[in-house]
């Protein structure tokens, strides 16, 4: 049993600076233990080319073993520096999505519209936050020359090769798909939270949810919210390495992706990008929303 007093709802003095602390934490723990790997499979599939199958992912795997001369290296290809780094985008998404989300409804706005509006704000957060990062590991994973250079010497040659705004290839559709993303995370899992409560409620038990029920919340949103992954398919190549001089604009890059393998090209790797997304909602909205809770406890605890 919890030994700290649980603080009021209303219990507010200042913003929750912890969530910008947590979500790094929250994302690391989800990269280390299998969120990356699903990510480098998913990218194996984004890239192909063709209208035939791309490979399949027991392929990729092996490809990427053979490739790194190890699982452990092919398990965290890319990681070092690029997903550590990348670790950093869980700073503005938990932060930006908890201050907007309380002050929507000190406007008046009701809890679950407030959720789903400040999901997709913390989304766009993300989206400008990250795509730096993205766009060296996009080039990283696809490029087995870059993946043996130091993150100097990557990121000098992606800007040298592309100009300094290539770091922002796909800017649009990345705050199109992790707004429209983490506005879909926010409301399924605060939905199903909502269920949760309410059936506890009538069997007049403690609303307070379990660990696993608030995983359980964050698996169902993160599983929703692959329905972007088209979009994801589409920010995926306009980021990878493309001959020079090739169109990177939305319209461009569709249009290519269409003519090289027709619908395929929109839908490959749908199925693990919703493993993926379930995986990593467990961490950011589950483990999260139970990090959070212990320390905001513990504090108040202290201050009382």
């Amino acid at each position: 049993m919890n030994s700290h007093a649980k603080p009021p709802h209303d219990a507010r003095t200042r913003p929750a600076f912890e969530k910008i602390l947590i979500g790094p934490v929250m994302v690391f723990g989800e990269m280390i233990t299998g969120g990356h790997y699903l990510e480098v499979l998913r990218l194996g599939k984004q890239m192909t080319v063709g209208h035939h199958a791309a490979p399949s992912y027991w392929q990729l795997h092996t490809r990427n073993v053979t490739e790194a001369a190890g699982f452990r290296s092919a398990f965290y290809r890319g990681f070092f520096p690029w997903g550590l780094i990348q670790c950093v985008k869980g700073v503005p998404v938990l932060f930006v999505q908890h201050e907007s989300n309380y002050q929507l409804q000190r406007m008046g706005m009701a809890p679950q519209t407030s959720e789903t509006v400040s999901g997709f704000m913390g989304g766009t957060a993300q989206a400008i936050f990250v795509c730096p990062f993205q766009k060296v590991k996009v080039s990283v994973v696809a490029c087995e020359q870059l993946n043996t250079l130091s993150p100097w010497l990557a990121i000098r040659n992606v800007v040298t090769r592309n100009g300094v705004t290539s770091l922002y290839d796909g800017i649009l559709p990345m705050c199109m798909r992790r707004s429209l993303d983490w506005g879909i995370r926010f409301a399924v899992s605060s939905e199903v939270k909502n269920m949760f409560v309410e059936s506890k409620r009538r069997q007049g038990l403690s609303t307070d949810l379990t660990p696993w029920e608030l995983i359980g919340c964050g698996l169902v949103g993160g599983a929703c919210s692959a329905s972007t992954h088209p979009i994801d398919n589409v920010i995926t190549n306009s980021q990878k390495p493309l001959k020079p001089g090739a169109r990177r604009d939305i319209l461009a890059v569709v249009k290519r992706m269409y003519k090289e393998s027709g619908v395929r090209a929109f839908t490959r790797g749908w199925d693990i990008k919703i493993i993926d997304n379930a995986y990593h909602m467990a961490w950011m909205y589950g483990i999260g929303t139970i990090v959070y809770e212990s320390m905001r406890s513990a504090m108040y605890d202290k201050e009382h």
